[in-house]
């Protein structure tokens, strides 16, 4: 099956100064747990962070698990200021027939800190149709709201 996009459905973007719906809305981790709950033997404990700092760009590197199974977020954002977003990668592994890979960004909310979540882009190889039926119905579960795929352009 051909590498598919996100191409409707992504999760709300609570405006940064409602803090209320920036807490109660489910992010990329809350799909990310759901997966590997429901398709592997749950989400792996973290390891700590690796961090590499250009004096332009700090990264922390996290692994959940390993590439054998799990998930490696990396963030990457400004050591200078917060007026940048952070931008984050979660990239999935071992899950059968489903490898997921969401870039999105989080905006600065004053004392909640990086928290106020813009979906940027998902891509996901599937091994068969019913794969992606099988995420889509977790995505839906987790965001109330039907995700729509289309291939990568």
């Amino acid at each position: 099956m051909p590498r598919m996009q996100l191409t409707s459905g992504a999760p709300d973007e609570p405006d940064s100064g409602d803090w209320d719906a920036l807490c109660a809305t489910p992010g990329p981790n809350a799909l990310i747990a759901a997966l590997f709950s429901e398709l592997s033997s749950g989400l792996p404990d973290p390891s700590p962070a690796e961090v590499t700092d250009d004096g332009n760009h700090r990264v922390h590197t996290i692994w959940l698990g390993s590439e054998a199974g799990g998930v490696r977020v990396t963030e990457t954002e400004s050591p200078v200021t917060t007026m940048l977003p952070m931008y984050c990668t979660w990239e999935t592994f071992g899950l059968p027939g489903i490898k997921a890979t969401w870039d999105f960004k989080l905006d600065h909310a004053g004392p909640l800190g990086y928290v106020a979540f813009r979906h940027l882009t998902l891509v996901c190889d599937f091994a068969t149709l019913a794969d992606q039926r099988r995420l889509a119905a977790i995505w839906q579960r987790v965001f109330g709201r039907i995700p729509a795929f289309g291939p990568v352009g």
